[in-house]
């Protein structure tokens, strides 16, 4: 979960020193953001049918995730639903969702490449969705 200091602290960093990046964000249409949301889906059935346990999630989240974004984001436990390889039928799992919202820098994005590249090594998984949004950031 974000903390109220954490936010205020991100929100002062961007109103004083967003630079480019914002101004990017507003002239392509989203009049006063101040941030980019970035939501992670991670699927926990791995490719070789072993899956995430909520041990492995938990070191995941404490050794790769947090010290990439240590200012503060929330994971949610989610159910998933797509379309799988073959037609005609749903891919199921549970899921877990990471939201952060983070000032738009290439360190911020390549942080979450570099998420996403060690869940997919450390758990052999193809299920993960990635979103991005410009986000105001308001108290």
């Amino acid at each position: 979960m974000i903390r109220r200091g954490s936010l205020l602290a991100l929100g002062l960093a961007m109103f004083l020193g967003l630079g480019i990046h914002g101004a990017m964000a507003q002239s392509a249409g989203w009049p006063g953001a101040n941030a980019v949301q970035t939501t992670l889906y991670f699927g926990l059935k791995s490719d070789d049918g072993a899956g995430v346990s909520e041990q492995e999630w938990a070191t995941f989240l404490r050794e790769v995730i947090t010290p990439r974004f240590p200012d503060g984001l929330t994971a949610i436990d989610a159910y998933g639903q797509g379309s799988p390889p073959q037609p005609g039928a749903a891919l199921a799992q549970t899921t877990k969702v990471l939201i952060v919202v983070h000032a738009d820098t290439i360190e911020a994005s390549n942080a979450v490449n570099e998420i996403k590249t060690e869940y997919k090594r450390r758990f052999s998984q193809a299920g993960l969705f990635h979103t991005e949004t410009p986000v105001r950031v308001v108290e």
